[in-house]
């Protein structure tokens, strides 16, 4: 059991620096300018970047087409379930072989995407709300 603990800390670690990451991206680097009520840090288009050379046209259409869904339905998903993430504001929702960690200003209606993580299956049960994925 405990190595089962440990493990799992260790992932819930991983997750957080991955968000981290993306935060500090929000705070330091000047942002693209926001399309309709989507915004993206850097880390976040460097994501996107990194992914397209290993993700097909259907699955970046698939990241596309949730994002949009993010966009209009900015409470699809809860803080996530960390408590440092929590604090931060910070939600996550499935795309695929994405998770999209993003934050939402209701009083802008301004969707900020944090990160997209592709590939990390693993950590989908240590930060969802959960909520069905799509």
């Amino acid at each position: 059991m405990e190595g089962r603990e440990n493990m799992e800390e260790a992932l819930r670690e991983q997750v957080r620096d991955f968000a981290a990451r993306g935060l500090k991206s929000l705070e330091q680097e000047d942002m693209p300018d926001a399309r309709g009520n989507l915004a993206f840090t850097r880390e976040a288009l460097r994501d996107r970047k990194a992914a397209e050379s290993s993700c097909s046209r259907e699955e970046m259409a698939v990241l596309d087409r949730v994002l949009k869904e993010v966009e209009a339905f900015p409470k699809l998903a809860a803080n996530a379930r960390d408590s440092l993430l929590d604090l931060e504001g910070v939600r996550c929702f499935g795309a695929g072989r994405f998770l999209i960690f993003y934050r939402y200003n209701s009083n802008y209606g301004l969707v900020t995407v944090i990160r997209l993580a592709l590939d990390r299956p693993e950590w989908k049960e240590l930060i969802r709300d959960g909520k069905k994925f799509h």
